[in-house]
């Protein structure tokens, strides 16, 4: 599928102090990346014995993941299947809170987390300040150019497509909006939900109009009245009783999910068809590397992949079939974390002048 790479994501007030942080000096011990490289020098066969020797002696493996509560435990559970002698520490945590709380880690002294699996935003602000090191997986072979990063520090586990949700019993078909513009009629006024963080959609739709009509059809936006809220999957359900007709930033899979088990909800893909990268990374000062590289080659291998895709998220792995092949229709508009960091501050700035000023 051909993609365009958008260099625009979302981050919070906080996560913008945190990325203008002096990263804090490195230990000087050897990184975990520079392990994994020294390792990535031997042949396949040799490496992974090593790999397999020292997880072995390392016992376990800690894990920070955005993966949705539900999704989580049968992720790691997988993983420990196919490597018993290995524990895994998972941690659900998403947003900002995850660097702050790795930052906070690192500012301690502490080194906890092994793995870390976010979004593109709070990828490239880990990268900031300096928490993450390459890890060249080999899976990483099996990806186009557009999953992955070419230093190594990001490689994308899945993306998660950005959607127009709407509840089936308050929206008639042949009213459904197929266009941005179309949110701007009168009878949708009071009638929408929209994300209060959606700072990667605002600069990317920015990108798609050109800035100036891009600022004047958000400021039109701004005065539909709309329910302004943080979490997609929350403004998910309350679609589903029906309080709002329309999230205007709802998530692919999340929509597919709903009405695959009977619920009022479905979905208009409007364009830019955002889709919001999602990375395995390792960290920096993981004091389980090998049992960390383990986790993330199998996080991106085949057996991973497809079960990454049964929670109904879009992946890029070749010779994976998604659960929802209509999320895979149209061309998609990727927002990664390579060249975020430098865009942040101004679109959440800007975003929250717009939709938030007063509230």
């Amino acid at each position: 599928m051909a993609m365009k790479t958008a260099v625009w994501g979302n981050i919070s007030a906080v996560l913008c102090a945190l990325v203008c942080m002096a990263p804090v000096p490195a230990a000087a011990q050897e990184t975990a990346g520079t392990l994994l490289a020294k390792l990535a020098t031997l042949a396949p066969e040799a490496r992974q014995k090593a790999l397999l020797e020292g997880a072995r002696a390392e016992k376990e493996v800690t894990f920070y993941s955005s993966l949705q509560p539900p999704q989580v435990e049968p992720f790691t559970r997988a993983f420990q299947k196919r490597y018993p002698f290995l524990k895994v520490n998972a941690a659900r945590i998403s947003g900002s809170k995850v660097v702050v709380r790795i930052q906070s880690e690192m500012n301690a002294g502490k080194n906890l987390v092994d793995v870390i699996n976010v979004s593109g935003e709070e990828a490239a602000a880990l990268k900031k300040v300096g928490t993450l090191d390459p890890y060249l997986s080999p899976q990483r072979d099996f990806y186009p150019p557009s999953a992955k990063d070419k230093e190594g520090y990001f490689t994308a586990m899945s993306f998660l497509t950005m959607v127009l949700g709407y509840n089936t019993n308050l929206v008639k078909r042949a009213d459904v909006p197929k266009s941005y513009d179309d949110l701007l009629q009168p009878k949708w006024k009071g009638q929408m939900y929209l994300d209060n963080e959606a700072y990667d959609w605002f600069a990317v739709l920015l990108k798609h109009f050109g800035r100036d009509k891009g600022l004047q059809y958000m400021r039109a936006l701004a005065k539909q009245e709309l329910a302004m809220m943080r979490g997609r999957t929350a403004q998910a359900q309350l679609l589903v009783a029906g309080e709002r007709a329309i999230g205007i930033v709802q998530s692919g899979n999340t929509m597919l999910d709903y009405k695959s088990r009977g619920a009022p909800l479905d979905m208009s893909i409007l364009d830019p068809y955002l889709a919001l990268s999602n990375s395995i990374m390792l960290a920096k000062h993981a004091v389980h590397p090998h049992a960390a590289a383990l986790l993330i080659d199998w996080s991106l291998s085949e057996e991973g992949q497809s079960m990454v895709t049964s929670f109904g998220r879009v992946v890029l792995r070749k010779g994976v079939k998604p659960r929802f092949p209509e999320l895979m229709q149209k061309e998609l508009f990727v927002a990664d974390g390579e060249f975020l960091a430098p865009l942040l501050e101004e679109s959440a700035r800007e975003f929250r002048q717009i939709f938030l000023a007063g509230r």
